[in-house]
């Protein structure tokens, strides 16, 4: 690993929240050298005087060879940088979730890199957390499962005080949404118990908030082999949710994110809880040393790939149009 990183360079674009987060989980909990790609130019001299690697536009950032791209601009930028970086003979990109607002535009990425051998991951980084992992391990314990639920609740005034939540993306009707916004549930809902055919869902915006996005969505679903799926998602919960509970014929499983612990219960006896801290750096590196293994074709591990991403935002997708429609709608791909 130390020679694959020695010998890489990761070009980060876009350097709001994420995008420095993921510079500073590359560059100082992995050793590499990063290079910052704003998508204001102007930001890149204010970027080397706080003492990073930075280039004014991806030419600039592509003309050292070894280079891989991390993708975290607005989500409606994802597919135009991740083509832009393919056009300068990119092999490995990485692209913030969701993958693209809507299923057309991701169709657009996977034609793009139809002819070539790019290899393109979505960062769904909740698959690294490791009580998720521990949830992964047991579930053959509790049996065969014939419900999940899953809830995902916070309060989007909270997510950013420093700034007006209504000028986010988040608060976008073309790029945000609780759908894209915690695409995460949907990505590892699938991952975990495969992939349905069709979806019922409803999406509302009570007005509470004043954005023009969705506030709130339900979904179901039914599995490959019968289990029925239900997701809670929502901009508006003051107290921040986000667990999954799946019962089995033996018992039932739980996972708390905020509190890194998971709840066993089998029949007949008390339940057994574990807990595995992890903080979010943490998971990132996991996640950014996957995306490494797989640029030096080591394997990807649990990274989401472009396939998987591409279902997520079909889903997306197919939710909208059931919240519409009021029937149970096909998912297409």
């Amino acid at each position: 690993m130390k020679d694959t990183l020695s010998q890489l360079q990761v070009v980060i674009r876009g350097t709001g929240s994420i995008g420095m987060r993921h510079i500073r989980v590359f560059r100082d909990l992995l050793g590499m050298q990063t290079i910052a790609v704003p998508r204001r130019g102007r930001r890149s001299c204010l970027l080397r005087e706080e003492g990073y690697t930075s280039a004014e536009d991806l030419s600039e950032a592509f003309a050292a060879a070894n280079s891989i791209l991390v993708v975290a601009s607005d989500t409606n930028c994802h597919v135009e940088d991740a083509i832009e970086g393919i056009s300068f003979g990119c092999s490995f990109i990485l692209i913030e979730k969701p993958l693209a607002p809507v299923l057309p535009d991701a169709l657009r990425l996977q034609a793009a890199i139809s002819a070539t051998n790019t290899k393109v991951f979505v960062a769904c980084n909740l698959r690294f957390d490791s009580g998720l992992n521990l949830f992964r391990e047991r579930l053959p314990e509790i049996g065969e499962i014939h419900h999940v639920r899953i809830e995902a609740q916070s309060y989007l005034p909270d997510w950013r005080p420093q700034r007006d939540y209504r000028e986010s993306y988040s608060a976008s009707s073309e790029q945000g949404g609780v759908l894209r916004d915690l695409i995460h549930e949907i990505d590892y809902a699938v991952w975990l118990y495969g992939k349905p055919a069709v979806i019922t869902a409803q999406l509302s915006n009570s007005g509470r908030l004043g954005i023009a996005a969705e506030e709130s969505a339900d979904l179901l679903w039914r599995t490959p082999s019968g289990t029925s799926v239900s997701i809670r998602l929502d901009y508006v919960t003051r107290r921040y949710r986000r667990l999954m509970t799946a019962f089995g014929s033996t018992g039932d499983l739980a996972w708390d994110f905020p509190s890194h612990s998971v709840t066993l219960q089998k029949l007949g006896s008390d339940p057994a809880t574990m807990h595995v801290p992890q903080d979010r750096d943490e998971m990132m590196r996991a996640q950014a040393a996957a995306f490494v293994s797989a640029s030096a074709n080591r394997g990807s591990g649990q990274l989401a790939t472009l396939q998987e991403g591409i279902f997520a935002i079909a889903l997306c997708d197919a939710a909208r149009i059931s919240s519409v429609t009021g029937r149970t709608e096909p998912i297409r791909e």
